[in-house]
């Protein structure tokens, strides 16, 4: 039997800010890792602005091919690749910690087609979007005294203008995916913040499928198990919940369902590794 090499993943950037982080580069400054443009998954959303030149991305085997001015994303851990970068490759690189993302964004973002996942963005759009995305950036370099605040509120306008942008042309991804494939996109639609604490056979049932069956094609298509994006989802919910609130940890393990806010503690830092 052969044996599958492991996919590199990568966690984002010691210098993200509240979950963000934004950098402008070309194809003949970047230092940006080799390793970073071979085949592996990242556990956050990436965006990127196009100014100038042409990239194609491999993403799940599929070609995601990007031309001035436009707009491309790599959903968390879907396997990737740099196939072509031209020379005069100029825009923004743009990486997004999911909790960040709000359910209206996401439910856009992971329903495209990998195909779809690369857009022009129209003319008339242009000048408007890269003001934006400059302005973030100008936030994040430089030193001012509300900066995350400032940097959050540039966000939180620039995600949902992303998400306009897929959601005109959107095709979902049951047109160019197969069984395994669907049973996998279908069982993360499924997860919400009132059943993340269900067991995996919870889900198998209401795909009409066995829970071996669900292990299988959801770790075959994301390299994770189904426990594991059942516990990431809940980890996602407190993250917003530790971001955007004032409730101590007794409080969010209360409301995410944990009797036991001790055990609710030990998860969160087992999985982060933070406290």
């Amino acid at each position: 039997m052969k044996v599958k090499s492991d996919i590199p993943v990568f966690n984002q950037s010691s210098e993200a800010i509240g979950g963000i982080h934004i950098v402008k580069s070309s194809a003949k400054d970047t230092d940006y890792p080799t390793e970073r443009m071979g085949v592996h998954r990242d556990e956050y959303f990436i965006f990127f602005v196009l100014i100038e030149g042409n990239v194609v991305m491999l993403c799940d085997g599929e070609e995601v091919a990007l031309e001035p001015i436009g707009v491309g994303f790599i959903r968390p851990f879907q396997v990737h690749s740099v196939k072509q970068i031209t020379d005069n490759t100029i825009g923004y690189f743009i990486s997004i910690a999911p909790f960040l993302v709000p359910d209206s964004c996401l439910e856009i973002f992971q329903s495209i087609a990998i195909a779809e996942q690369g857009k022009k963005i129209d003319g008339v759009f242009q000048e408007d979007l890269i003001s934006h995305i400059s302005l973030l950036h100008n936030s994040f370099h430089t030193h001012k005294q509300n900066k995350p605040q400032i940097i959050n509120g540039l966000f939180n306008a620039l995600i949902y203008e992303f998400a306009d942008l897929f959601q005109s042309s959107e095709k979902t991804i049951t047109k160019a995916k197969n069984q395994s494939a669907l049973i996998s996109t279908n069982f993360k639609k499924l997860i919400n913040r009132n059943n993340f604490l269900e067991s995996p056979s919870f889900f198998a049932k209401k795909l009409n499928i066995s829970p071996s069956h669900l292990t299988d094609c959801v770790s075959e298509n994301t390299g994770k198990s189904p426990t594991y994006w059942l516990q990431n989802a809940m980890i996602i919910e407190a993250q917003r919940f530790l971001y955007y609130t004032e409730n101590d940890i007794k409080e969010i393990a209360v409301t995410l369902g944990f009797d036991d806010h001790s055990y609710f503690s030990r998860i969160f830092k087992k999985v982060t590794n933070e406290t």
